[in-house]
């Protein structure tokens, strides 16, 4: 798992999840996914033909996680964060998520989880996302938060109840990223079940010793 300090934690989806996530489906059936209506048997397809080149975690609220022991925290989870298009030899991927609507509330903390994942974890170099052009809240917290650069427009490529919308490219590098106040802001890690301090304090009274 990994625990931010924001109070969200990530775990690696499990076939237990797919029930929570086809709720999290059919809240936006209507054109925020290329297969707008999918079932049960559809999730366990999907479950069982993840590409190699694609990760999935679901949040939970760190303050709301069972007793150590108990892996699935299914009933408190509050979204899920898709990383494709993962490419370990230059260091990137493409990131999105989505939050079940009670839960939206904790949108900030859930996306900065979910990026600062991808670079103290996955040890991406840049990042990559894209936004629709009218959903200002998601644009707010990925520009002026997470400190994505929009890098481009694709007109007309995005279908929602009969209409055509443009979408915003977004880019983060890694250096735009450790840089942030935000980043900085947390100390040394943005994990708080890892410090390098302490454990730098450590190798220092090892080698006086």
């Amino acid at each position: 798992m990994y625990d931010h300090k924001d109070g969200v934690t990530l775990r690696k989806i499990e076939k237990s999840d797919l029930p929570c996530l086809l709720k999290l489906k059919q809240e936006s059936w209507w054109g925020t996914h290329k297969t707008p209506i999918i079932s049960s048997d559809d999730q366990e397809y999907w479950y069982d033909n993840i590409p190699d080149d694609q990760l999935f975690m679901v949040g939970f609220k760190s303050d709301t996680c069972q007793e150590a022991g108990e892996t699935n925290p299914t009933r408190d989870v509050i979204g899920v964060g898709a990383y494709t298009n993962i490419d370990f030899l230059n260091r990137k991927l493409h990131i999105s998520g989505s939050l079940i609507k009670k839960s939206r509330i904790f949108s900030s903390n859930a996306f900065c989880a979910g990026l600062d994942f991808a670079f103290e974890i996955l040890n991406m170099r840049r990042v990559e996302a894209e936004v629709v052009e009218y959903h200002v809240a998601a644009q707010k917290i990925e520009v002026e938060i997470l400190g994505f650069s929009i890098e481009g427009r694709k007109r007309e490529s995005v279908y929602k109840c009969g209409k055509y919308y443009d979408s915003l490219v977004l880019g983060l590098l890694r250096e735009d990223w450790k840089s942030s106040v935000r980043v900085n802001n947390y100390g040394d890690t943005c994990n708080k079940n890892f410090s390098h301090d302490y454990f730098q304090r450590i190798m220092e009274r090892i080698k006086n010793h």
